[in-house]
């Protein structure tokens, strides 16, 4: 791997010590470094700044400075280009990256000596029907439906009508964003590499509402029926995408793009569920 992108959470990062060691650290290894402009001019390294695009579209990874949020930041901006992401965690749970800061240049390495596996990770696409996108929104995680108050949903999968749910909103989740606000909804927790999509209420005034499983390939549609608040939004990984009304449609189904995720540790699925969540290491 010859050119590599560095894209880091400048919020959590007062200085540029960490990006310019590890710049240099690159350089030494004889790679080419890119950075988005802002970093650049934030901590003195615009010779490397390429502009935000090329960062994402003409390299050969990019390595995220951050936590989860910020890969999940970086991946929307990359979900055309698919180009490989190596995360180094400075932030909490950190279920997306591969190591913690004290190993970046462990890690580095063994991707520069071929020493790593690429994890390919399904993503959600999503437009607003009958309103004019030039491309669907896309997420790694999930796409949720919510706003502030109580909002009336209608759900209907491959157009078949499943129910009416009446509460704080809907998500739909990809395996890998089944760990984050899903299973903080109360949903199921799916294999990274499954071919399937969780659907789970949010907060439903309804007894008998439960998440669902369906398919990768099935097609999901959340029409607003009614809501009591101000506006609803449709949300991608966090991030407000389109605000939304009575009679509105969201359809939501798998992506052609995927994420590819890096990792330079022996770690399975099951070893980081333990790991992250249940907070115990191996035997």
């Amino acid at each position: 791997m010859k050119n590599i992108g560095i894209v880091s959470n400048l919020r959590r990062f007062e200085k540029g010590d960490v990006a310019t060691d590890l710049i240099d650290f690159l350089v030494q290894k004889g790679c080419v470094p890119f950075v988005e402009n802002e970093m650049g001019e934030k901590f003195g390294l615009m010779q490397y700044a390429k502009g935000d695009e090329s960062v994402y579209r003409d390299t050969d990874m990019i390595i995220v400075l951050g936590g989860d949020g910020t890969i999940l930041n970086a991946i929307m901006k990359n979900a055309k280009y698919e180009t490989p992401f190596l995360g180094i965690n400075f932030g909490h749970l950190g279920f997306l990256t591969d190591v913690d800061s004290s190993e970046i240049k462990k890690s580095v390495t063994a991707v520069l000596n071929g020493k790593y596996r690429i994890e390919r990770r399904m993503n959600l696409d999503a437009f607003i029907k009958g309103k004019n996108q030039d491309e669907p929104f896309t997420a790694l995680n999930e796409f949720n439906v919510s706003m502030g108050g109580i909002v009336d949903t209608a759900l209907y999968v491959n157009d078949e009508y499943i129910d009416n749910f009446f509460g704080d909103g809907m998500i739909v989740s990809t395996p890998t964003g089944s760990t984050a606000y899903n299973l903080a909804a109360g949903g199921p927790i799916l294999k990274s590499d499954a071919e399937v999509v969780a659907i789970t209420p949010i907060c439903p005034h309804m007894l008998y509402a439960r998440s669902i499983v369906i398919g990768a390939h099935d097609i999901v549609r959340i029409r607003i029926t009614s809501y009591t608040g101000d506006s609803v939004m449709l949300v991608g990984d966090g991030k407000n995408l389109c605000k939304m009304d009575v009679g509105d449609e969201a359809v939501i189904s798998k992506s052609t793009y995927y994420t590819n995720i890096i990792k330079t540790n022996s770690l399975g699925f099951y070893d980081v569920l333990r790991n992250k969540m249940f907070g115990k290491g191996g035997r």
